[in-house]
């Protein structure tokens, strides 16, 4: 590794953030009182001080990657995929209505993510949908139904099949 990747890593305000989340994250998981404590006391400071609001008892898969922890919220029972890529001002929200059913019934409030996703700057995500794996929901754009697989959504609710040549950018793995 060289000094630029060392700097980066371990230096940069938004990869600070992420180390942050996942380790506070990674502290709900392991169980326990004491540990849900201090991932409830990183989840206030991270909070206060990135404004952001993810709530550590997410699932998460591997390779979660947050490009700019800044304004983002993600609810309780959300669930990320592997290698999901998040920007700045997502937001990832329960209905408001019927949330007392769901809740009475122990089912999910919020989105599933699928593996290989993007979540474009902005975007909103609200209610139990599920996006399928390698999509990319672009900026701004409003999610309230259910994303096929292999597709791309921009606008409110406009779902389009990927091209053969739309691909995400891959980015080097800095851990």
């Amino acid at each position: 590794m060289n000094i630029r990747d060392f700097w980066y890593k371990y230096f940069e305000y938004d990869r600070v953030g992420e180390r942050k989340i996942k380790k506070s994250i990674e502290l709900w998981h392991k169980g326990g009182a004491f540990n849900h404590l201090r991932a409830r006391m990183m989840w206030n400071h991270i909070r206060k001080h990135y404004n952001c609001n993810i709530f550590p008892g997410i699932t998460v898969g591997k390779n979660l990657r947050i490009e700019h922890s800044s304004w983002i919220a993600i609810g309780q029972t959300a669930v990320l995929g592997d290698n999901v890529r998040i920007y700045s001002r997502v937001d990832i929200t329960a209905k408001v209505v019927g949330d007392e059913e769901r809740n009475a019934k122990g089912e999910r409030r919020h989105a599933k993510i699928g593996n290989d996703v993007i979540l474009g700057n902005g975007c909103m995500i609200i209610g139990p949908v599920t996006i399928g794996d390698d999509c990319i929901i672009g900026a701004r754009a409003l999610v309230t139904h259910d994303v096929p697989p292999h597709s791309i959504v921009i606008g409110t609710n406009q779902i389009k099949p990927k091209n053969a040549e739309q691909k995400a950018p891959t980015y080097k793995k800095l851990d």
